[in-house]
């Protein structure tokens, strides 16, 4: 199992957790303690979630994980730095 965490956001913090199982094939994400994805993937490959975060300061956020690959975590297309 893989876990990270980011912290994205200058004035308005969120905090989002990326959990993978090769075990069981999963993907988790978690937005702030609340889950956005919950997903089944067999697949080696990775997979992208995409997604909006924020109410007064807008983000535009990919979650990329699954398989055998890392965990990676784009702001509005640039990496974001891991906790």
């Amino acid at each position: 199992m893989a876990k990270q965490k980011f912290e994205i956001g200058e004035k308005e913090k969120h905090l989002i957790e990326v959990e993978t199982s090769l075990f069981w094939k999963t993907i988790k994400v978690k937005l702030d303690g609340r889950t956005v994805v919950n997903d089944f993937h067999p697949s080696p490959a990775p997979k992208k979630f995409p997604f909006e975060v924020g109410d007064t300061e807008l983000h535009q956020v990919e979650v990329s994980a699954g398989g055998f690959s890392s965990i990676e975590l784009l702001v509005d297309g640039k990496p974001a730095k891991k906790l």
